[in-house]
């Protein structure tokens, strides 16, 4: 199915993100993305998404899908190995046969406007910016 495939790409990208940055708090290390867009775009297919993180733990993203036309989607995220690793689970569309699988990337400080690279533990690599605002 195409949409689980964009799906599962776009957890991908959701898990390159190294967040936090200037607001960067030792007990949420995830402190600096509430209120502000994470934007991924994939090396190998050139997918791009947005992402959005609120502090209960949940994800608002949006991609693309091979027509060119937005997919959006939530999911529940967590942090792992003392804040230094963010998974990402998106929440399976309804006629998945299967939940699609979490991914998982390093956690780093970074500041808005900043921009990165990630590789995820999926061994895709990611171009990552942080924007102010959603």
């Amino acid at each position: 199915m195409q949409f689980r495939k964009i799906l599962m790409t776009g957890a991908v990208a959701g898990a390159a993100v190294l967040l936090a940055g200037g607001a960067w708090a030792a007990d949420d290390a995830m402190a600096n993305t509430y209120g502000n867009t994470v934007m991924t775009k994939s090396e190998k297919t050139g997918i791009t998404g947005t992402l959005t993180f609120a502090k209960d733990g949940t994800y608002g993203a949006t991609t693309t899908d091979a027509d060119g036309k937005p997919v959006n989607y939530t999911g529940k995220w967590v942090t792992k190995d003392d804040g230094k690793t963010l998974c990402l689970t998106p929440n399976a569309p309804p006629d998945a046969k299967e939940a699609p699988k979490a991914s998982c990337s390093p956690l780093e400080a970074h500041n808005v406007g900043d921009s990165w690279k990630v590789t995820t533990d999926q061994g895709e690599t990611f171009d990552v910016t942080m924007t102010a605002g959603h």
